[in-house]
């Protein structure tokens, strides 16, 4: 992250092998196992750039964001424990 000039909470571009990108939030990782070569991302990021885990994918600071315009909020399975019905 030093290397890149990238902090906490910065937005950034991700671009896939296959010039898929998609943009995300940095957030630090706390394992101190970690390379300094390595990113984490989850799965639906993974699958916006369409690469796999060990795939070799290019970071990119974004300076000029634009406001989003919509946002899809989904429920952690830990949240919802003991709750019946629909919740949608």
């Amino acid at each position: 992250m030093d290397e890149l000039k990238i902090y906490t909470g910065e937005t950034v571009v991700l671009r896939g092998k296959k010039r898929r990108e998609t943009v995300l939030t940095v957030i630090k990782s706390e394992d101190e196992t970690q390379a300094d070569g390595e990113i984490r991302t989850n799965k639906c990021a993974r699958n916006n750039v369409r690469c796999r885990m060990g795939d070799t994918v290019q970071v990119k600071s974004l300076t000029d964001c634009p406001n989003g315009v919509k946002i899809h909020v989904l429920p952690f399975a830990d949240t919802i424990e003991g709750i019946g019905g629909n919740i949608t």
